[in-house]
């Protein structure tokens, strides 16, 4: 018997092509006539909707002191350009909206129309064309009554020639399963959307594609738990991209239910709760930061869809750092998605999760405050999105400090400049000469000195919260061993004596391979029998490193790294052991993190 979702996905565009179904009038888009009247009302009401406006409008206030946006190329991008446009275009319309002073109203019509006459809108990355279609299609709908018949014309003009069109030559971006679909299957919706009435064949032809594409999207960035595939800091930019789609459908009366109801979809709001470390950092696996949480209008969206309590809780602190230097370039649409206390239901999040689908991830703690334990562990492999050959690796949190660290992404741009392709996803790709991003950077473990193999996939075997806290990660096909060779990381957090042991255990190895354990953290290490102290401020940590085949632990400064084209790691340290097969091939290491009380 098919699911609901499934039966859903086949009738959700119903009978009729949407260029055939009544358009509502401008604004349509997102925002209606009826919620811009209602927002002074709310503002007043409700605190954090005034935050977010003030900031909004403080933000179009420091657009002033810029010159019009201009197209300027950064490597093979004009990505942030594109973003600065949907900010400065969202700022200035809500202002001239809530304000109805008309310097922010001229001011957004100009940054329109110079965004309009560019030469077009960097297709070849599509990404900057689907986010520049998504500023000019809300600028447009938004404003389309204060916009004289020239100035609608010439917008509607680029909307179709270099966002419609171009987007649908691009047809196989609705097949892709990472967040370009979103962000390219967003951008679309919303063209359509806004300029329906002028172009219904070709808005009709947009969104046919559309509804093709955005399931696949869908389905490769969320999985039934919620863990999206990309990591914690890329599930904004997929999921407000979803978000957009859903909102743009739902007021012209579209079908969109089947993207929210997705399974996975909403339950990601809890993956992000679940992602941030005690340290206030974010567990960054793959090409993510190490960032605290920060204002999140897709967040904010979650809270309401979810009518949740606790993610309430969680995002409550970064209302108060709303500002002019605020940076979420959607921040005024948070205001019309700010959920009522009266609708919010309180959840009780577990102490431990378990994320499933491309990247998959367990996580263990004590508790959600700064005071306690937490254990990020990764499996998967590299060859996906934004991958790194990061299986097997972990990090730590305690007494509010991150012990145990990723050292995160480096920036593309100055990669690519010097010739890496970092989207070639091959064995040898240059992508794997960074060091950032290849297992010898990773708390994981390293077979002779090699690279992990990219098609090799790490399992978790079994991971639960009673009656103790356990993972057991496979990490045999990663490592790229011999045939029949064995190799698991058993993860134990132990909350009665506040431990953290790592056990790796492998068999079936040549006698004399070496298996080399690494640890990359800010802590300051003082040599111990059998290990070492890890000092970050006040706070110690023992770490007690031992193994059966290796009498040396090593510890040394992160940098310099490896090649001229890697960033440096200020404040890191290396610790490492290299462990060598015994007779019978086999390597045993344990790792014991214990905190004071």
């Amino acid at each position: 018997m098919k699911s609901l979702y499934l039966i859903t996905l086949t009738i959700v565009w119903l009978i009729l092509p949407p260029s055939l179904l009544a358009i509502p009038e401008h604004p349509r888009l997102l925002v209606t006539a009826d919620d811009w009247k209602n927002l002074p009302s709310r503002m007043e009401g409700d605190p954090r909707v005034k935050k977010i406006i003030s900031a909004t409008i403080a933000r179009a206030d420091v657009t002033f002191e810029k010159p019009l946006l201009q197209y300027k190329r950064e490597g093979r991008r004009i990505l942030s350009v594109s973003r600065d446009a949907i900010e400065r275009v969202l700022d200035l319309s809500t202002a001239w909206k809530v304000t109805g002073e008309k310097k922010y109203l001229i001011r957004c019509r100009d940054e329109m129309l110079a965004i309009s006459n560019f030469k077009d809108w960097n297709p070849d990355h599509h990404l900057d064309t689907a986010e520049m279609q998504t500023a000019l299609a809300i600028g447009y709908d938004w404003l389309f009554h204060d916009l004289s018949k020239t100035d609608q014309k010439t917008i509607s003009t680029a909307l179709r020639d270099k966002g419609l069109k171009s987007t649908l030559a691009n047809r196989h971006l609705a097949k892709r399963k990472n967040n370009w679909n979103q962000v390219c299957m967003g951008g679309l919706v919303m063209s359509a959307i806004a300029i329906m009435n002028e172009e219904p064949g070709l808005s009709n032809e947009a969104l046919e594609l559309a509804k093709a594409g955005i399931p696949n999207g869908l389905r490769g960035g969320y999985p039934v738990n919620g863990a999206y595939a990309e990591g914690g800091g890329y599930w904004s930019y997929g999921t407000i991209y979803t978000i957009l789609t859903i909102e743009a459908l739902r007021n012209v009366q579209m079908p969109f239910e089947a993207y929210r109801a997705h399974p996975g979809f909403l339950q990601s709001a809890e993956f992000i709760q679940q992602v941030q470390g005690t340290s206030g950092l974010l567990f960054n696996y793959g090409d993510n930061a190490p960032k605290n949480l920060e204002f999140s209008t897709a967040l904010t969206w979650m809270a309401k869809q979810n009518q949740s309590q606790s993610l309430n809780q969680f995002i409550a602190p970064t209302f108060d750092q709303l500002d002019a230097s605020t940076h979420e370039r959607f921040l005024a649409l948070a205001a019309f998605w700010v959920s009522h206390t009266a609708e919010a239901k309180e959840k009780t999040l577990a102490l431990h999760f378990l994320g499933s689908g491309y990247s998959p991830i367990a996580i263990h703690r004590t508790g959600f405050e700064s005071k306690d334990l937490f254990l990020g562990i990764k499996a998967g492999m590299a060859n996906v999105n934004h991958g790194h050959m990061d299986a097997g690796s972990f990090v730590i949190d305690w007494a509010g400090e991150r012990w145990a660290s990723d050292l995160g992404v480096q920036k593309y741009h100055d990669l690519e400049s010097v010739g890496i392709d970092l989207f070639k996803m091959t064995q040898d790709s240059g992508r794997w000469s960074v060091f950032r991003l290849n297992n010898f950077s990773h708390n994981t473990l390293t077979y002779n000195g090699k690279l992990h193999r990219i098609e090799g996939k790490s399992e978790i075997l079994s991971s639960k919260s009673t009656p103790q806290h356990e993972t057991i990660v496979n990490l045999a096909a990663v490592l790229d061993l011999p045939k029949n060779a064995t190799a698991t990381r058993r993860f134990i957090l132990n909350s009665d004596q506040r431990t953290m042991t790592i056990t790796d255990s492998l068999s079936g190895l040549k006698p004399k391979d070496e298996i080399t354990w690494n640890l990359y953290t800010p802590a300051t290490p003082t040599p111990t029998d059998n290990g070492f102290l890890l000092s970050i401020k006040k706070s110690k940590m023992q770490l007690d490193l031992t193994s059966p085949q290796s009498i040396q632990r090593l510890a040394s400064p992160a940098d310099p790294p490896p090649n001229a084209h890697d960033v440096t790691n200020p404040g890191i340290t290396r610790i490492h052991l290299n462990a060598t097969a015994d007779s019978e091939g086999k390597i045993q290491i344990s790792a014991i993190f214990k905190t004071a009380r």
